[in-house]
């Protein structure tokens, strides 16, 4: 029997039980409210907007999708249903016109990058790709834009550097003929072994994948993981969960992972090339600092060096900024080339690959075998296949979000002050009334009836948004191209190329997503296996 003392404690556990339990129901009811609540307002506030109702209510209809690896599909169905305006969350819309890209994007817009892009901060520092504000990006990328301009990079040593990473990703076909047809991985080599010295030189951070450098090849293992998507996810939908579930250490790091929390297996994605990056910082730092001279005027690194002083720049800027220039540079260079060697390699290109080969072979060349550099942007069928192959398979095709703070009117709507605004080039190059058969390679849509390539004022170059536009272009636009031409001028001029499995697309993954070409019901991820055939005599 209980005491008259076990039993007021008795009680008094039971009133506190129920008071707890009551707390954290009444806790969890307001919350829900709040979230119904300011669902509803940002509802309301976009109601003029046409669109799904589902993708008007909450923000996960889109995160669902997402998770799957289709919200940019599902962006372009809601556009296919509703028209160049599509709403496509709670306080997300969509645009897919001319009019809205220059509004959006346009020079003097007042849009600016929301906090998605502060994901992609390297070492906790923004860097130009991250910065939100127009003013800050502007003043970065002058102080490296002229490094990255077409004239300088068609000065000999920029040439010159390109040529060796060509004639090596070359060499290694030969002698590494049983593994390195599996162009996925060695075209990232390609790409790896370029920007590192376009951004770090050769003596404190260049890398030799092509020339078999294990300990470099390593280092693309970081890129490799298909569940680098999940953890990218995780980072967008759910950062501070991501924040705190990635950085634990010591007992609470062993507990996370024991009971599967973290969204990525350690090491998480682009680890080892920021560490890579960030040891070629203090190599080059200490190299300054004990007197050693520098590439200043032809690297990344050296540049920023050169002008930090004026520009008030710390070591994390510098090492940020120079992270964020290497890993841009290795998936989409890589990437484009893979799928535009695949696609000239199916069977029912064969008369592509043909047309670029008489094409190149006709075309002037030095003793060494080298064309032009200068010259081959413009020869027709070779810019004619990278623009296409550019358009239908964009490394970067997903919604490039924006926000204003103050109401602003787009195509004839007026968006509410800080609403989330876009486009996405896969939207754009699908645009079926520009680009008939959008999912069909046809390198002829951009050549005229003479065969020519067509004006810029063509509609399908001012649709063509592989780069973006504005000032948030890509820097390494013109990099990328030369990367591509001169590799592209250089194989094929000596190969022919055979898909090993035409039935199967080769997947990439951009953010959260997973592309290839969707006329093919098979997709391997990040593999693509071509038989490069020397050409007889």
């Amino acid at each position: 029997m209980l005491s008259s003392t076990d039993a007021l404690r008795k009680t008094q556990a039971h009133v506190m039980s129920y008071g707890i339990g009551t707390y954290a129901l009444l806790c969890a009811l307001a919350l829900c409210i709040r979230l119904f609540w300011t669902g509803y307002q940002s509802y309301r506030r976009l109601q003029h907007v046409p669109g799904s109702t589902s993708y008007a209510l909450t923000r996960f209809r889109l995160a669902y999708d997402g998770w799957h690896a289709r919200s940019v599909h599902s962006i372009e169905a809601l556009h296919q249903q509703f028209g160049p305006i599509a709403r496509v969350g709670p306080n997300r819309v969509s645009f897919n016109s001319l009019s809205a890209l220059r509004t959006i994007y346009g020079a003097g817009s007042g849009f600016e990058r929301t906090s998605f892009y502060r994901m992609f901060d390297a070492y906790g520092t923004p860097n130009m790709f991250t910065f939100a504000s127009g003013v800050e990006h502007r003043n970065r990328k002058k102080l490296v834009s002229h490094i990255y301009s077409n004239q300088t990079l068609m000065e000999r040593q920029s040439v010159e550097m390109v040529k060796r990473k060509v004639q090596a990703f070359l060499t290694m076909l030969e002698a590494e003929s049983d593994s390195a047809s599996e162009i996925f991985t060695t075209l990232h080599y390609f790409s790896f072994d370029a920007i590192s010295e376009f951004v770090f030189g050769t003596k404190y951070g260049g890398t030799n994948a092509l020339s078999g450098n294990t300990a470099d090849r390593r280092l693309i293992n970081d890129i490799l993981d298909p569940a680098r998507r999940r953890l990218a996810w995780f980072g967008i939908h759910f950062p501070a969960y991501t924040k705190w579930v990635t950085t634990r250490t010591g007992l609470a790091g062993k507990i996370v992972d024991r009971l599967g929390l973290l969204p990525m297996n350690k090491p998480f994605t682009y680890s080892g090339i920021r560490r890579h990056a960030l040891q070629a910082f203090y190599q080059h730092k200490n190299a300054i600092e004990g007197g050693e001279e520098m590439a200043e005027d032809t690297t990344v690194i050296g540049r920023l060096f050169q002008v930090r002083e004026k520009h008030r720049l710390s070591d994390m800027d510098i090492a940020s900024e120079c992270a964020d220039h290497l890993l841009a540079g290795i998936d989409t260079t890589a990437d484009s080339l893979m799928f535009l060697i695949w696609a000239l390699s199916l069977p029912q290109h064969e008369r592509y690959q043909n047309q670029l080969r008489k094409e190149l072979l006709n075309s002037q060349a030095d003793e060494a075998g080298w064309l032009n550099p200068r010259h081959l942007s413009q020869l027709p069928w070779l810019t004619a296949i990278l623009k296409e192959s550019l358009r239908l398979y964009t490394p970067l095709p997903g919604f490039e979000e924006r926000s204003a703070l103050v109401d602003t009117v787009i195509d004839g709507l007026t968006i509410p002050a800080n609403t989330v605004v876009g486009m996405s080039p896969y939207c754009m190059h699908r645009e079926e009334s520009i680009f008939p058969e959008p999912r069909v390679f046809k390198p002829e849509r951009w050549l005229a009836d003479d065969g020519t390539l067509l004006p810029e004022s063509a509609p399908q170059n001012k649709w063509f948004w592989a780069f973006s536009n504005g000032a948030r272009m890509c820097i390494g636009m013109h990099l990328a191209n030369a990367e591509m031409l001169m590799l592209l001028a250089a194989a094929y001029r000596q190969y022919t190329t055979v898909a090993r499995h035409p039935d199967t697309t080769p997947g990439i993954t951009s953010r959260y997503e997973i592309f290839g070409d969707e006329s093919m019901s098979k997709m391997t991820e990040h593999e693509c296996w071509i038989d490069f055939q020397r050409l007889s005599g």
